[in-house]
């Protein structure tokens, strides 16, 4: 797993493997949640969420730059020693590994949802897992270039959304801070999920081709993920009613309902079809940095045999387990609240120590 020449990736997809995992999950329920919080003062929320993750990003670049050539874990063994790094080892792989189930499931209740009722979602979940395989034994550089692929088919989503304007009623969105700051606060806090993801920059940062660029490719990231995410929820505040759009879980999907070509009856499945391919960009990088985490935790066998056992193991749980929207929703809690200590605590406290371990050398003898 030694970030060589062969798996080093460029700024564009760098930007790209960033963006990617941060658009998961939370972009088809998230304009449902933000008006069930505060209403549609819901944009305001993601204003918030924009500058909270952008500053939290940066203080990864500045962790990461006393260690450019290992991930976070070789930076946590090479400052606070080998049994540190285990920790953090066994803290990254455990996020990680609900992060990817809760994704990898979700995807599949999606399609159970709206187009396979009668069909478990472990065997849907098994459609997607020779897919995943192949593209993530490649290293970040191939799922990069896969991002890259998928770039055409988002920017076909996002145009085709601007159809939806046409029938806008701006008048939803007024007037502003209807109901004050509170309900804004404390809806932040519970669709912060939707920014986490820009801490897979704690094993992308070795990979990265001109690390002196790290910085501002991950402010272009979060500003990409933060402008669709305005856009999408814009979309479904003006086009739905404020009382309508609560009752939606699903909204995006409910929202491009809405469109009707003569030549195309359910527009709103192939906008699904178009979500799955861009959703599995979200997940293979972590799994990848957790393949990096388990071969440095001295697990044997080729990155691959990890890659396939953990995907086997995944569609395995969700047969003798079977979970529901209920317990989706549940571990996506869990997910969200050691997410929140990951992505927005440990950065600015890990930093802080590193630059108070380094004021103590200086002023040593």
């Amino acid at each position: 797993m030694n970030p060589g020449k062969g798996n080093q990736i460029t700024l564009f997809q760098y930007i790209l493997l960033i963006h990617s995992v941060q658009m998961g999950i939370s972009l088809l329920p998230l304009p449902g949640d933000l008006a069930r919080g505060c209403g549609t003062d819901g944009w305001i929320v993601l204003i918030i969420g924009w500058l909270a993750s952008m500053t939290s990003s940066l203080i990864i670049i500045q962790i990461m730059r006393r260690h450019p050539n290992g991930t976070i874990i070789d930076l946590l063994s090479h400052y606070f020693g080998k049994w540190v790094g285990k920790v953090g080892m066994v803290m990254f792989i455990g996020y990680f590994l609900l992060f990817i189930y809760l994704i990898y499931n979700r995807m599949a209740l999606l399609v159970q949802n709206w187009i396979m009722q009668q069909t478990n979602s472990s065997v849907l979940m098994l459609l997607f897992l020779l897919p995943a395989y192949m593209i993530t034994r490649g290293g970040f550089r191939i799922i990069g270039r896969y991002s890259e692929i998928l770039l055409f088919l988002s920017c076909g989503l996002i145009l085709t959304s601007l159809y939806l304007f046409k029938h806008a009623q701006w008048i939803h969105l007024l007037p502003i801070l209807k109901h004050g700051w509170i309900p804004i606060l404390q809806t932040v806090r519970t669709n912060i999920l939707s920014f986490i993801g820009f801490e897979i920059a704690f094993f992308l940062y070795p990979y990265l081709e001109n690390k002196s660029s790290a910085s501002i490719g991950i402010i272009i990231a979060n500003s990409i993920t933060f402008v669709i995410y305005m856009l999408f929820t814009l979309l479904a505040f003006v086009n739905f009613s404020p009382d309508e759009i609560t009752q939606y879980h699903n909204t995006l999907i409910s929202l491009f309902k809405i469109i009707e070509f003569r030549f195309l009856e359910r527009f709103d499945i192939l906008i699904l079809s178009t979500y799955l391919l861009i959703i599995v960009r979200t997940f293979i990088p972590v799994l990848y940095a957790v393949v990096i985490c388990t071969q440095q935790l001295g697990l044997k066998g080729q990155p691959r045999l990890h890659i396939l056992l953990i995907l086997t193991v995944m569609v395995a749980v969700a047969w003798i387990w079977k979970p529901g929207w209920n317990a989706s929703v549940h571990l996506k809690d869990i997910v969200q609240n050691i997410g929140i200590g990951i992505a927005f605590v440990m950065p600015p406290l890990l930093w802080a120590i590193l630059a108070g371990m380094r004021r103590i050398r200086r002023a040593s003898p």
